[in-house]
C-alpha cells in the first residue's frame, strides 16, 4: 500500500511540476517529502492555528477562505508528529517541536494525519 501512494504521489508531483495548479502553496523547497509544495519549518501566527499534541490535532476540523494561510505548532513535550496530506503530496516531516505552515490555494476538503501515529490521529482543512 506505501508503495502505491508513494507512486500516486509522485505522479502528482510530476504533473505539478509540469504546468497544473497545485492545491498548496508556500515557499520553494518546502519541508522534507513536500516536494517543494506549501510547507515550512519554520512559520509565523496565524488566524489559523492548529495545534499538535499528544497524539490529537486541536481542532480536529478547521474551515478557511481560499488563499490562507493555516499554521500547525506542536506542543506535545518532544513527541514526534507528521501533518501529512492523505494523499502523501505534502508532508511536514517528522518533527518534535516547531511549526509548520500551509497555504490553501484552491477550494476543497483537505484530510491529513499523522504518519507517526496513523488513522488515530487526523485532521481536516476546509477551504471554502
Amino acid at each position: 500500500m506505501r508503495l502505491i501512494r508513494l507512486t500516486a504521489g509522485a505522479l502528482w508531483l510530476a504533473c505539478a511540476c509540469s504546468g497544473s495548479t497545485s492545491p498548496y502553496s508556500g515557499p520553494a523547497g518546502g519541508s522534507a517529502g513536500s516536494g517543494g509544495y506549501g510547507g515550512s519549518g519554520a512559520g509565523g501566527g496565524s488566524a489559523n492555528a492548529v495545534t499538535v499534541s499528544n497524539n490529537f490535532y486541536s481542532p480536529v476540523s478547521t474551515t478557511v477562505a481560499v488563499g490562507t494561510t493555516v499554521t500547525w505548532t506542536w506542543s506535545s513535550a518532544g513527541t514526534a508528529h507528521t501533518v501529512t496530506m492523505d494523499t502523501g503530496s505534502v508532508s511536514s516531516g517528522t518533527q518534535s517541536s516547531g511549526t509548520y505552515t500551509l497555504t490553501f490555494t484552491v477550494a476543497g476538503t483537505y484530510n491529513y494525519h499523522c504518519a507517526v501515529h496513523g488513522a488515530g490521529m487526523y485532521g481536516t482543512i476546509v477551504v471554502n
